[in-house]
């Protein structure tokens, strides 16, 4: 009976030792799985973050290649504005030696008062920039690169814009046209526009007109400046565009 007994208490501690083990390796395959499944979730998301990080990258690849290709053609259609400005300003100074020198009349002149009423007016592209502006400028990762772009867009077109161009359509409005209007003569030639005044031997007496030419040419100087400035801005926008794509 007691030799019975013992054998049953041996056995059952068998038995509780069987459940424990495999109590025991059930939790370890348990624990596996949890672990595999974490490390699963892990690796998806870390594959996740780097498929979205590409996206934006070529998103950002994408931006910075328009925005250049606009500056280039900005920086072209600068140039051009430049150029006129600078020989409208010349044609001014004409008309004003003629004065100074109190020489009479030249045919050469009809080109000269021809451009009294014209002036380049600056107009970039922006297609790019409007874009980059819809997706979120945070999507250019190099931060000086991403301010710089915000400065010539946002500060130094409107700089050109605002304050330059603004300036010519006042002086245009209030005196030029007015004047012009009394005084001179407009007509084209060969497709060419021209004008005469009407009275150049009494305009040479007059005043207010040496003053009108002083104030067309003071301000479009200055903004031959402001375009020489920003054109030097967008030069180098386009040599820090490039170094960041190649990086």
């Amino acid at each position: 009976m007691f030799r019975c007994s013992i054998r049953l208490y041996k056995e059952k501690i068998r038995q509780n030792l069987q459940m424990e083990n495999k109590t025991r390796k059930y939790f370890k395959y348990a624990i596996g799985e949890i672990v595999l499944v974490v490390i699963g979730i892990l690796i998806a998301l870390s594959i996740n973050n780097w498929n979205e990080n590409r996206k934006l990258r070529n998103q950002e690849f994408k931006i910075l290649t328009e925005i250049r290709s606009n500056l280039e053609t900005t920086l072209e259609i600068f140039e051009s504005d430049t150029l006129f400005n600078l020989k409208t300003i010349q044609q001014f100074n004409k008309i004003k030696r003629y004065i100074i020198e109190d020489l009479p009349y030249n045919k050469e002149l009809d080109s000269a008062f021809g451009y009294l009423q014209n002036w380049a007016s600056p107009y970039p592209i922006l297609t790019a920039y409007k874009t980059l502006q819809l997706k979120g400028l945070d999507i250019i990762s190099n931060e000086n690169l991403r301010t710089d772009i915000s400065d010539l867009y946002e500060y130094e077109y409107n700089l050109l814009s605002m304050d330059y161009d603004k300036s010519e359509w006042e002086i245009m409005q209030a005196v030029v046209y007015p004047f012009v209007s009394k005084h001179v003569r407009i007509f084209k030639e060969n497709s060419k526009r021209r004008a005469k005044p009407n009275d150049f031997e009494s305009l040479k007496e007059n005043d207010e007109f040496l003053n009108i030419l002083e104030m067309i040419i003071s301000n479009r100087e200055s903004g031959l400046i402001n375009y020489r400035s920003i054109m030097k801005s967008i030069k180098k926008l386009i040599d820090n565009i490039d170094a960041d794509i190649s990086s």
